[in-house]
């Protein structure tokens, strides 16, 4: 393939993979059959005496027939066809809503204390429907635990293809056998590939600790680019060179940028993957994106780089789900704001961070970021990245750029391949400034609310060559005080000059002096406190519809000409939400609600 771009050299330290033994590991030979949805696996494990004190115990797919191949050991159901729940990327703080269903198995006969090998054999079809994500119906993205299909292969976490076992990290060396024209995508480094008799061979070996095992397959055409000892690749169902060049270029861009904000690439390659449906995950070394997806111009410095960032937020460094998702907000963060900031657009991105937080989150439905799992609808998403987003923001104000840097490259080397929580964030940013930060993040982690700033009591006592400008700034929100460094601005016939004020109460009086006659003052006027914003900072946006208990829906005289159109527009907001939406005509309309 011929790529031109201008790559300044990556990568000239030596790659470390960390390498870290886990008390599982799977040598999987897979042969897949797309056409009859069927699949076969021997998988050979590798088992730490750790996990051998009782009765091994592990789940699989209920529709596999499972064979034990090691001789002395003993293999029996323990318990038959009960629902899935939600495991690796594809946690959700809602109830699981899988209809997957798992046999658990036991195997006995082994010495207790010892490391063991054995080998399993299964086969079964996969074959799960495809159905809409309830969780991103706003963006038209489906969902399935697992499909194996003529179009494509999904097999994940979610899908229970390989034994699994509590909460364990796994590592695994997979080999995959697919029809010619086939090629199969997954973690780690692929080590061999060869086409002989009709059958497509990869073999991949992932050598670090991972969370689930992946193994995405199509009729893929392949784009490669070497950045030093990380590949860029893309992996497309439709030959294209020039949206392949793009995403390699674009891979190169941002693996630089992010390798100086926080550290080495954790694996040897990044790779885009076009799916055969419309999806938006990231996953150790790759991303899955939809067809439609990956050709919207916008997606290349937006999603993608997201995407490409999760390979060390939650993919190398994951999360500790029993006391919250941090990763969605720094990863929001380090990508989508930060390349806002870049562009200059970083005070409308919080402005509109905020302005979702305050339309969608009320005392009925707001949490702790500590209780974020997952986004699975408008309140969940600005909690879990609005307000964590905006949380580090503050964390940056408050410690400056060049300690929150290299706080974060302290916390991703301390923390690789394994699981982390808020408080190992703590832990990083306290050894690099010094600074006690409990009560930093218990407000903001483990309180729900935000505070209401309000500005009250303004006077100016004028003298002949200064003006003392005398304010009352107040916090209106139910409840406890928040401990706030409030930006106010200050306009003058010279200019403009911003001075930070500490907020300990709910109310403070603050003073400020200016040797030249004040025309105005701006509270937090570039958006950089987590707050709810009053209605005169913001403009219109349906946000406020959506996050309402009630709303109306006006519609013009039935003689307009395009009355069916917004007719149907109205509709299709009602629809499932009777309870919250009321369409009138504006004949029936006399007074505008007060609310």
């Amino acid at each position: 393939m011929k790529i031109t771009i201008i790559f300044i050299t990556l990568f000239i330290l030596s790659f470390s993979l960390f390498a870290q033994e886990t008390n599982i590991h799977h040598n999987l030979k897979v042969n897949i059959n797309p056409s009859t949805s069927s699949i076969e696996v021997v998988d050979e494990l590798l088992l730490k005496s750790v996990l051998l004190k009782e009765d091994l115990l592990f789940t699989l797919h209920d529709n596999f027939n499972v064979e034990l191949l090691t001789n002395g050991l003993k293999l029996k159901i323990t318990k038959k066809s009960f629902s899935a729940k939600d495991i690796g990327m594809d946690r959700d703080d809602a109830e699981s809503k899988s209809t997957l269903k798992l046999n658990e198995y036991s195997i006995t006969g082994f010495d207790k204390g010892k490391d063991i090998t054995l080998a399993l054999k299964y086969s079964g079809k996969i074959s799960s429907p495809i159905k809409q994500s309830e969780e991103n119906y706003q963006r038209g993205f489906s969902e399935s635990p697992g499909i194996i299909s003529d179009l494509g292969i999904y097999l994940a976490g979610s899908t229970y293809w390989i034994p699994t076992f509590d909460d364990e990290m796994v590592s695994f060396n997979l080999t995959t056998e697919l029809p010619e024209g086939w090629k199969n995508v997954t973690q780690g480094k692929r080590t061999d590939e060869k086409t002989e008799n009709g059958i497509h061979t990869d073999t991949w070996d992932s050598p670090t600790p991972q969370e689930e095992v992946f193994l995405i397959a199509a009729k893929f055409t392949e784009y490669k680019y070497s950045m030093g000892s990380v590949d860029a690749m893309a992996f497309l169902r439709t030959p294209d060179e020039g949206i392949a060049n793009k995403y390699l270029e674009t891979t190169a861009q941002y693996m630089e940028m992010y390798r100086g904000l926080i550290g080495p690439f954790p694996y040897t390659k990044f790779a885009l993957v076009e799916n055969f449906w419309e999806t938006g995950y990231g996953m150790p070394s790759f991303t899955l994106l939809g067809e439609k997806i990956i050709r919207f111009p916008f997606i290349l410095h937006s999603s993608y780089p997201h995407e490409l960032l999760h390979n060390w937020w939650g993919n190398s460094v994951y999360v500790d789900f029993e006391k919250g998702n941090w990763c969605e907000g720094i990863t929001a963060y380090m990508a989508d704001h930060l390349i806002k900031e870049q562009r200059g657009q970083g005070v409308e991105y919080r402005r509109s961070t905020l302005q979702k937080f305050t339309n969608f989150v009320n005392e009925t439905n707001d949490f702790p970021l500590s209780k974020f799992l997952s986004r699975h609808d408008g309140p969940s998403e600005a909690i879990g990245y609005g307000k964590a987003l905006m949380m580090f923001h503050m964390l940056r104000r408050n410690v400056g750029d060049e300690q929150f840097i290299k706080s974060f490259q302290v916390f991703n080397r301390n923390n690789k391949y394994k699981k982390a929580s808020y408080n190992d964030i703590r832990i990083a940013f306290e050894e690099v400034t010094g600074k006690d930060l409990n009560w930093f993040f218990d407000q903001w982690v483990s309180r729900k609310g935000a505070p209401i700033l309000s500005l009250e009591g303004v006077s100016v006592e004028s003298f002949t060559d200064v003006n003392i400008i005398k304010f009352n700034l107040r916090q209106t929100q139910k409840g406890e005080s928040f401990i706030l460094d409030v930006p106010i601005t200050f306009v003058t016939e010279e200019g403009s000059q911003t001075k930070v004020f500490h907020m300990t109460e709910k109310e403070g009086k603050f003073h400020f002096t200016t040797k030249t006659k004040p025309y105005k003052i701006l509270v937090d006027a570039q958006f950089d406190v987590f707050r709810k914003l009053d209605a005169n900072e913001t403009p219109p946006a349906f946000t406020k519809a959506y996050g309402s208990k009630k709303a109306l829906m006006i519609l013009p005289s039935t003689a307009d000409k395009n009355y069916k159109l917004y007719e149907k527009f109205a509709n299709s907001w009602m629809k499932n939400k009777e309870d919250k939406f009321e369409i009138k005509n504006q004949s029936e309309i006399k007074i505008l609600p007060s609310d």
